[in-house]
């Protein structure tokens, strides 16, 4: 097999998911959301420092009073400190949404964070932030605008829109495009994007810096909560929610960049309410972070960790 070994990370909460996974200082930083099911009022971010076997060295916990904290993602910025970011839900005692807003904290090492500060447009659910010469990009979306924005800047001071409506079902014939997840290659960007209208298809977007000009091409099946991590210039990993035998698995494909192919390389122990994994190669080893309740129908959080190279040369 492939699995060099799997472990539970996450399994106290009542529903443990949507995790992320990045490397600071020789260690992986997973954070994810604890709460009483996927969409209830009580969302906190869990923010777990491990060794490469994935042993526990040090947990954390940011929580908001009536704030709903959902999908933390987590990034080292170029001046060497952490970065997390999260969707704030303001909920009312009947977990009704009376507001939204993105949240970022930052820290200098994993176990203690700043307040959290505001960024990017209100309205928008600001996925993901991927770095590139020392700024940051990310998509934001809009359900009730069926479309993306493209950020960049630095989100502690200034996050503006790069490029509005980026993506659009008015100007793509593609509706609901949401999570999403960016990498560079020299000059170029390239975009995986869920979508959750129509053909449910996942969409393949590149562009030339400035990152202006999108072109985008349909991948032709559906990947829910993208992860990319590039292999070479030509060639990425994708991680995701996916469909096998009419089922929702966490799976691992091979993304061809030129020509938007993708081939499945594996799927990992998962089943039910599943996925959103986060990513990390490290010389021979693929980490990914993911949430699972395929163990007595309980949503919990799981680290693998894959022989690279034996997944690749057998396919």
């Amino acid at each position: 097999m492939y699995i060099n070994w799997i472990k539970k990370l996450g399994f106290k909460a009542a529903h443990s998911a949507f995790t992320d996974l990045c490397e600071f200082n020789e260690q992986l930083f997973c954070c994810y959301r604890e709460a009483e099911n996927h969409v209830s009022a009580d969302g906190i971010i869990r923010i777990l420092t491990l060794d490469t076997q994935g042993k526990i060295l040090y947990s954390n916990r940011i929580a908001i009073p009536q704030v709903d904290l959902r999908d933390p993602k987590i990034t080292v910025t170029p001046d060497g400190q952490l970065l997390l970011i999260a969707f704030a839900r303001h909920v009312s005692t009947q977990n009704r949404t009376t507001g939204t807003k993105n949240l970022t904290w930052l820290s200098l090492t994993g176990h203690s964070w700043s307040t959290p500060q505001e960024f990017a447009d209100k309205g928008w659910w600001l996925w993901r932030v991927r770095w590139h010469n020392n700024l940051a990009y990310g998509f934001g979306y809009n359900k009730e605008q069926n479309a993306l924005h493209f950020y960049s800047g630095n989100p502690r001071r200034s996050f503006h829109r790069h490029q509005p409506f980026a993506l659009s079902l008015q100007k793509h014939q593609k509706g609901y495009p949401n999570e999403s997840d960016l990498i560079f290659v020299k000059n170029k960007a390239y975009a995986l994007v869920r979508r959750d209208a129509d053909s449910y298809s996942a969409q393949l977007g590149v562009s030339s810096y400035p990152f202006k000009k999108w072109d985008w091409k349909d991948l032709g099946q559906y990947i829910g909560g993208p992860a990319l991590a590039k292999l070479d210039e030509n060639t990425a990993l994708v991680a995701g929610r996916i469909v096998k035998q009419g089922q929702l698995v966490t799976g691992i494909l091979k993304l061809n960049l030129s020509n938007g192919k993708l081939q499945e390389l594996m799927t990992l122990p998962s089943a039910g309410d599943n996925s959103y994994p986060g990513l990390v190669l490290k010389k021979d080893s693929l980490y990914i972070s993911y949430y699972s309740s395929h163990e007595d129908n309980k949503s919990c959080i799981y680290l693998a960790n894959i022989n690279i190279h034996l997944l690749l040369s057998n396919k």
